[in-house]
């Protein structure tokens, strides 16, 4: 996994919060049934907590003890939701094409590659594991 690659384009998306918002906006569009998991308004605090999640993972995705704890506890903050692999893998792919799509002509050859990476081995296998 090209962790220096995936820090390296969450570092240049610039505004890390008007980047999340517009991923929620086009993942509810796409997937509007996900829209009622979550507040009728997104706050700055779960934006917040969204920006934190992805840098965490992007500077941390090839030490899994250091990332763990936190996506464990988010897996666990989403087991109410019954989320299966679609809803994690329909995140992923919406995640990754707004942020290719958010960098343009920045979007550097294998990024793509390096976030699949990031979300299939570290993200969504240790926020199953939280959800037990």
């Amino acid at each position: 996994m090209n962790t220096e690659l995936i820090a390296q384009t969450w570092e240049s998306i610039g505004d890390h919060v008007a980047f999340v918002e517009a991923f929620y906006a086009r993942f509810f569009e796409r997937f509007p049934g996900y829209r009622r998991l979550f507040p009728h308004r997104l706050d700055a605090k779960h934006l917040d907590k969204m920006v934190r999640t992805m840098a965490l993972l992007a500077r941390l995705s090839e030490d899994e003890e250091s990332i763990a704890p936190h996506m464990h506890k988010i897996g666990a903050a989403h087991k109410p939701y019954a989320l299966e692999a679609k809803d994690l893998d329909n995140f992923r792919a919406v995640f990754i094409e707004a942020l290719s799509e958010r960098l343009g002509a920045a979007w550097p050859p294998g990024a793509d590659a390096a976030w699949d990476a990031a979300f299939r081995q570290v993200l969504i296998p240790l926020m199953r594991e939280g959800g037990g």
